[in-house]
Protein backbone atom coordinates (compact mmCIF):
# COMPACT_ATOMS: atom_id res chain seq x y z
CA UNK A 1 0.00 0.00 0.00
CA UNK A 2 1.52 3.56 -1.23
CA UNK A 3 0.98 6.58 0.62
CA UNK A 4 -1.44 8.27 -2.01
CA UNK A 5 -3.47 5.42 -1.53
CA UNK A 6 -3.40 5.71 2.44
CA UNK A 7 -4.18 9.15 1.80
CA UNK A 8 -6.97 8.89 -0.18
CA UNK A 9 -9.06 5.94 2.00
CA UNK A 10 -8.49 8.69 4.66
CA UNK A 11 -10.13 11.25 2.94
CA UNK A 12 -13.00 9.44 1.76
CA UNK A 13 -13.36 8.05 5.82
CA UNK A 14 -13.28 11.46 6.55
CA UNK A 15 -16.15 13.03 4.51
CA UNK A 16 -18.16 9.89 5.03
CA UNK A 17 -17.59 10.81 8.92
CA UNK A 18 -18.15 14.43 8.20
CA UNK A 19 -21.47 13.99 6.35
CA UNK A 20 -22.92 11.15 8.30
CA UNK A 21 -24.57 13.43 11.22
CA UNK A 22 -26.83 14.99 8.84
CA UNK A 23 -28.04 11.48 7.38
CA UNK A 24 -29.67 10.58 11.50
CA UNK A 25 -33.02 12.08 12.16
CA UNK A 26 -33.79 11.97 15.93
CA UNK A 27 -37.86 12.00 16.96
CA UNK A 28 -36.95 15.27 18.49
CA UNK A 29 -36.20 17.31 15.97
CA UNK A 30 -38.40 19.75 13.69
CA UNK A 31 -38.69 18.34 9.91
CA UNK A 32 -38.05 21.74 8.43
CA UNK A 33 -35.24 24.41 9.00
CA UNK A 34 -36.59 28.01 9.58
CA UNK A 35 -34.47 31.09 10.00
CA UNK A 36 -36.34 33.68 11.74
CA UNK A 37 -38.83 31.66 13.91
CA UNK A 38 -38.06 29.14 16.34
CA UNK A 39 -40.43 26.12 16.65
CA UNK A 40 -40.47 22.73 18.89
CA UNK A 41 -41.73 19.16 17.41
CA UNK A 42 -44.74 19.89 20.16
CA UNK A 43 -45.91 23.04 17.95
CA UNK A 44 -44.85 21.46 14.94
CA UNK A 45 -46.92 18.13 15.86
CA UNK A 46 -49.94 20.49 16.81
CA UNK A 47 -49.84 22.72 13.28
CA UNK A 48 -50.24 19.26 11.83
CA UNK A 49 -52.94 18.01 13.39
CA UNK A 50 -54.77 21.26 13.01
CA UNK A 51 -53.89 21.41 9.34
CA UNK A 52 -55.28 18.13 9.34
CA UNK A 53 -58.45 19.20 10.95
CA UNK A 54 -58.94 22.28 8.44
CA UNK A 55 -58.42 19.68 5.66
CA UNK A 56 -59.09 16.45 6.19
CA UNK A 57 -58.04 13.16 4.82
CA UNK A 58 -61.05 11.79 2.74
CA UNK A 59 -60.34 9.78 -0.30
CA UNK A 60 -58.38 12.43 -1.11
CA UNK A 61 -55.03 13.09 0.95
CA UNK A 62 -55.53 15.59 3.90
CA UNK A 63 -53.41 19.12 4.71
CA UNK A 64 -50.87 17.05 6.69
CA UNK A 65 -50.20 14.73 4.31
CA UNK A 66 -49.37 17.08 1.64
CA UNK A 67 -47.02 18.93 3.65
CA UNK A 68 -49.22 21.94 4.28
CA UNK A 69 -48.39 22.92 7.71
CA UNK A 70 -44.89 23.13 6.52
CA UNK A 71 -45.30 25.16 3.69
CA UNK A 72 -47.84 27.75 6.17
CA UNK A 73 -44.36 27.58 8.49
CA UNK A 74 -42.24 28.43 5.22
CA UNK A 75 -44.03 31.49 4.57
CA UNK A 76 -44.69 32.44 8.13
CA UNK A 77 -40.85 32.25 8.10
CA UNK A 78 -39.95 33.84 4.45
CA UNK A 79 -42.70 36.19 3.56
CA UNK A 80 -44.46 37.93 7.06
CA UNK A 81 -42.99 40.82 8.57
CA UNK A 82 -41.25 40.73 12.32
CA UNK A 83 -44.18 41.78 13.56
CA UNK A 84 -46.42 39.32 12.12
CA UNK A 85 -44.00 36.41 12.84
CA UNK A 86 -43.85 37.50 16.36
CA UNK A 87 -48.08 37.67 16.47
CA UNK A 88 -48.36 34.19 14.85
CA UNK A 89 -45.94 32.68 17.31
CA UNK A 90 -47.72 34.40 20.06
CA UNK A 91 -50.45 33.15 18.70
CA UNK A 92 -49.55 29.38 18.28
CA UNK A 93 -48.03 29.60 21.75
CA UNK A 94 -51.58 30.94 23.38
CA UNK A 95 -53.56 27.88 21.75
CA UNK A 96 -50.79 24.97 21.27
CA UNK A 97 -52.02 22.69 24.42
CA UNK A 98 -55.68 23.26 23.21
CA UNK A 99 -57.86 20.55 20.82
CA UNK A 100 -56.67 21.49 17.47
CA UNK A 101 -60.68 21.89 16.14
CA UNK A 102 -60.80 25.24 14.58
CA UNK A 103 -64.15 26.70 14.57
CA UNK A 104 -63.59 25.90 18.40
CA UNK A 105 -60.07 27.79 18.52
CA UNK A 106 -61.69 30.35 16.44
CA UNK A 107 -65.07 30.99 18.20
CA UNK A 108 -62.96 31.20 21.33
CA UNK A 109 -59.97 33.49 20.14
CA UNK A 110 -63.26 35.76 19.06
CA UNK A 111 -64.93 35.28 22.52
CA UNK A 112 -62.07 36.36 24.55
CA UNK A 113 -60.93 39.08 21.98
CA UNK A 114 -57.51 37.47 21.88
CA UNK A 115 -56.11 39.26 19.16
CA UNK A 116 -53.04 36.80 19.01
CA UNK A 117 -55.25 33.96 18.45
CA UNK A 118 -57.46 35.38 16.16
CA UNK A 119 -54.93 36.08 13.65
CA UNK A 120 -52.94 33.33 14.34
CA UNK A 121 -56.21 31.23 13.41
CA UNK A 122 -56.82 33.70 10.45
CA UNK A 123 -53.33 33.76 8.77
CA UNK A 124 -52.89 29.66 9.21
CA UNK A 125 -56.28 28.73 8.00
CA UNK A 126 -55.37 30.90 5.11
CA UNK A 127 -51.91 29.24 4.44
CA UNK A 128 -53.01 25.72 4.64
CA UNK A 129 -55.39 26.18 1.73
CA UNK A 130 -53.14 27.81 -0.32
CA UNK A 131 -50.49 24.79 0.34
CA UNK A 132 -53.33 22.61 0.05
CA UNK A 133 -54.87 24.07 -3.44
CA UNK A 134 -51.51 24.81 -5.04
CA UNK A 135 -49.24 21.71 -4.28
CA UNK A 136 -48.40 18.97 -7.27
CA UNK A 137 -51.41 16.56 -5.85
CA UNK A 138 -54.34 18.63 -6.22
CA UNK A 139 -53.02 20.69 -9.45
CA UNK A 140 -52.30 17.68 -11.46
CA UNK A 141 -54.73 14.96 -9.97
CA UNK A 142 -57.99 17.36 -8.98
CA UNK A 143 -57.80 20.40 -11.36
CA UNK A 144 -57.77 19.96 -14.58
CA UNK A 145 -54.78 21.81 -15.34
CA UNK A 146 -54.06 23.40 -19.18
CA UNK A 147 -50.90 25.76 -20.44
CA UNK A 148 -52.27 28.79 -20.90
CA UNK A 149 -52.75 29.06 -24.31
CA UNK A 150 -54.79 25.25 -24.50
CA UNK A 151 -54.93 23.21 -27.42
CA UNK A 152 -54.51 24.24 -30.97
CA UNK A 153 -57.31 22.61 -32.93
CA UNK A 154 -55.76 23.07 -36.58
CA UNK A 155 -58.68 21.23 -38.57
CA UNK A 156 -60.94 24.14 -37.19
CA UNK A 157 -62.60 25.73 -39.86
CA UNK A 158 -62.69 29.59 -39.26
CA UNK A 159 -65.65 31.01 -39.77
CA UNK A 160 -65.65 35.07 -41.40
CA UNK A 161 -69.07 35.68 -41.75
CA UNK A 162 -69.23 37.62 -38.47
CA UNK A 163 -66.19 40.32 -39.29
CA UNK A 164 -67.28 43.27 -41.10
CA UNK A 165 -65.18 44.60 -43.70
Amino acid sequence: MDRRQVIRHFLVVGAGLAFMPSCVYKEGKVSIQLKSIQINPDQESFLKNLADAIIPPTDTPGAAELGSHLFALKMVDDCFEKQEQSTFMAGLKKLQGKEPDPAALMSAAEQEKDEDALAFMKAYRRLVIQGYTQSEYVMTNLLPYQLVPGKYYGCVPVDNTTSKS
